[in-house]
């Protein structure tokens, strides 16, 4: 099936019927009972009836225009009676903006990421296939007091474009109202660039995306998310592909010694760096260096390139751990550190991509008493990734949720809801703001796509090593219950934790590996298996006869090979087809999901195997020996099957208990450990 053809599956019969029900029964909906229950101004049914005229029309190919300004205005003025003009006016330069053609707004929230911030604005200065003139990045800074705002305000003072970044500081506490004021600045501002010179197109192709502060971003994930919509203009927003850090998931290994580029560059002996023919901005340097053809020669890393070139790099520096080091540098002047063992740290992404990961494999890193652990905090994350970049599982029939990592909208339907700080009835902070989004444009019936799993985002390891935590308390929770419905799970109470990150981070190095066998790893993989088959449920119920071609070749024979017809027959038979499409519009995904549970306990040693089989072509491919990794393949299909289980009901609150963190509560932030050192 051609790219085209899978691509009209996403104008479906889900979304049209949507769009038809009254707008009363939608703001009824439990997509949007956060909304009503946060401090935010009324989604009002003017708004939604107003934005399905939008949808009707563009798809017959009427000028939508008018119709779109008339989403924003409406937005707008809700959004001042509530907040007032101060938090929702457009940036001061709106009308040069307009004339450079500036149409991409990408809104970074933070407060106190130190530590990772550089590393987000890196990625994103350094995005690739994208004309970086038509991009504004507005920095939203809530408060923070670890430094982050004067981080953020040197890579201004330093950056000399094309790209632009502004910085503004949002006083009320909150990251959903940090993402607030980023995107009724940007929304405000499209609106005054569209009234400076009558450009009223901008509504419909500008493009608004929000990150948190301690996420980085392949260097393809713009122009990707920009080709999808270029090529779909009834695509509404796009998701980015979303794993956790790779390299910062190995500071969970005892053996593991990482390699700062800042603390590498003040030992860096600068007399002898080596000039290289080869772009170190972004992790693609790992494709044009592989690992494979890196070998240390007497005291230099002989260094051989994608192309054939041949580069010595003599290593007289050594780090604080003692291993030598010599630096290289490309033609725009941008360093990377080569270690003697092969890790190459690059200074514009030193936490990016699987490379680091794959050396410390390589080098007999992972000891065999920590085989549990690799497969918890990597082996997932390959698997997730490659399943779509390498064994062909389509992100076609995924309907994604919209994460604050890069998700892009564009700007007249951000404007049909927004995004703020959520709130319910006995907790004052509830995470999941930037789900919230998203359920806006599904009850509304707007189409949501996943981008592809080649240009993917990274996220800290924050909420990864939390959810371990909980979980060897007995604390089924992620930031609801793990066994909740869809929404429940991601509507619970979670706070900034990066100043007790640290803390955590040796709490769970300690666990022995059977913590990780018997329960960490199994609960966690469940997460994106139950999202895989739970999509793929509800994909293959459209009419259109594609869907189930697309189910069966990319998903099925992917899982079950051998047996894919058999599965079908049982699992995707006419009765669960009908089942699904006579589901309200908010039933059906949690009936998709008990399906998929059902699925996955009955053929939990079937699935295992395809996460064997999905590792191995990864490892293979990537040209790790097999020596390297076959012990840890051995026995997978073997382990717990988590759904034979049922957790304990915990309030998903009980995790942040006083008697454990202190918590500043106003600022929605855990500042320490109890019993840790200040």
């Amino acid at each position: 099936m051609t790219p085209d053809a899978r691509s009209t599956l996403f104008h479906h019969e889900w979304t049209h019927r949507r769009r038809s029900e009254p707008a009363e029964v939608t703001l009824g909906s439990p997509l949007l009972a956060l909304h009503m229950s946060s401090d935010v101004d009324d989604l009002r049914a003017e708004q939604i009836l107003l934005a399905r005229e939008v949808l009707r029309a563009r798809e017959e190919g009427d000028k939508v225009f008018d119709l779109q300004r008339r989403v924003v205005e409406g937005f707008l003025d809700g959004r001042e009676a509530h907040f007032g003009a101060d938090e929702c006016g457009p940036l001061p330069d709106a009308e040069i903006l307009a004339r450079e053609g500036r149409d991409v707004f990408v809104v970074v929230k933070f407060m106190d990421e130190a530590p990772h911030i550089a590393d987000t604005f890196r990625s994103l200065l350094n995005q690739q296939g994208v004309d970086l003139g038509r991009v504004v990045i507005v920095a939203v800074d809530n408060n923070s007091t670890d430094g982050s705002d004067q981080i953020v305000k040197a890579i201004i003072d330093h950056n000399r474009g094309p790209a632009r970044v502004v910085y503004l500081n949002q006083t009320r506490p909150g990251a959903g109202h940090a993402a607030r004021l980023g995107v009724d600045t940007s929304i405000a501002t499209v609106l005054r660039m569209c009234e400076t010179d009558g450009d009223w197109s901008r509504l419909q192709d500008a493009v608004i995306a929000l990150s948190d502060g301690d996420t980085v971003y392949h260097p393809h994930v713009l122009r990707e998310v920009l080709r999808v919509f270029h090529d779909d203009q009834d695509v509404d927003a796009v998701m980015p592909f979303l794993a956790y850090k790779a390299t910062a998931a190995l500071r969970l290994f005892d053996g593991y010694q990482a390699a700062s580029p800042d603390e590498l560059a003040c030992l860096a002996d600068r007399s002898t760096i080596t000039e290289i023919d080869v772009d170190l901005s972004g992790l693609l340097a790992f494709d044009r260096l592989p690992r494979w053809r890196r070998r240390a020669v007497g005291d230099e890393m002989e260094l051989t390139t994608a192309a054939g070139a041949v580069v010595r790099v003599p290593m007289p520096a050594t780090d604080k751990h003692g291993r030598r080091f010599g630096t290289v540098r490309d033609p725009a002047g941008r360093l990377a550190h080569v270690l003697d063992d092969r890790t190459i740290v690059l200074a514009e992404a030193p936490v990016s991509g699987w490379d680091a990961a794959l050396v410390f494999l390589e080098n007999g890193g992972v000891r065999r008493d920590e085989k549990w652990r690799w497969h918890a905090v990597v082996g997932h994350d390959i698997f997730l990734t490659w399943l779509f970049d390498g064994m062909g599982v389509p992100e076609a029939m995924v309907y994604p949720d919209t994460s604050d990592a890069l998700k892009a909208i564009r700007t007249w339907a951000f404007a049909i809801g927004g995004q703020h700080q959520l709130r319910r009835p006995g907790l004052r902070i509830v995470t999941g703001s930037d789900y919230q989004t998203g359920r806006v444009l599904q009850a509304t019936g707007c189409t949501v796509r996943l981008g592809p799993a080649s240009a993917y985002a990274e996220t800290e390891i924050d909420r990864l090593i939390k959810m371990a935590r909980n979980l060897m308390k007995g604390q089924p929770v992620f930031y609801g219950q793990t066994r909740d419905s869809a929404i429940e799970r991601a509507s619970g109470l979670y706070v900034h934790m990066t100043r007790i990150q640290t803390d955590i981070e040796a709490e769970v190095r300690g666990y022995d590996d059977a913590a990780f066998e018997r329960t960490i790893f199994p609960e966690r993989l469940l997460f994106p298996l139950r999202w895989i088959f739970q999509n793929a449920l509800r994909f293959y119920a459209h009419e259109d006869p594609r869907a189930r071609l697309l189910v069966r070749e990319g998903l099925l024979e992917v899982f079950f090979p051998g047996r894919a017809a058999q599965v079908e027959a049982r699992w995707f038979s006419e009765a669960a087809v009908v089942r699904i499409r006579r589901a309200g519009h908010d039933e059906r995904l949690d009936l998709a999901e008990r399906l998929a549970e059902e699925l996955i306990a009955e053929h939990h040693e079937e699935i295992m195997g395809c996460y064997r089989r999905t590792l191995a072509d990864f490892l293979t491919r990537q040209g790790v020996h097999a020596d390297r990794y076959d012990w840890l393949l051995d026995g997978l299909e073997r382990t717990r099957n988590a759904l034979r289980e049922r957790p304990p009901a915990v309030d998903p609150a009980a995790v942040w208990g006083e008697g454990e963190f202190v918590i500043d509560v106003e600022r929605g932030q855990a500042v320490h450990v109890r019993g840790q050192a200040e």
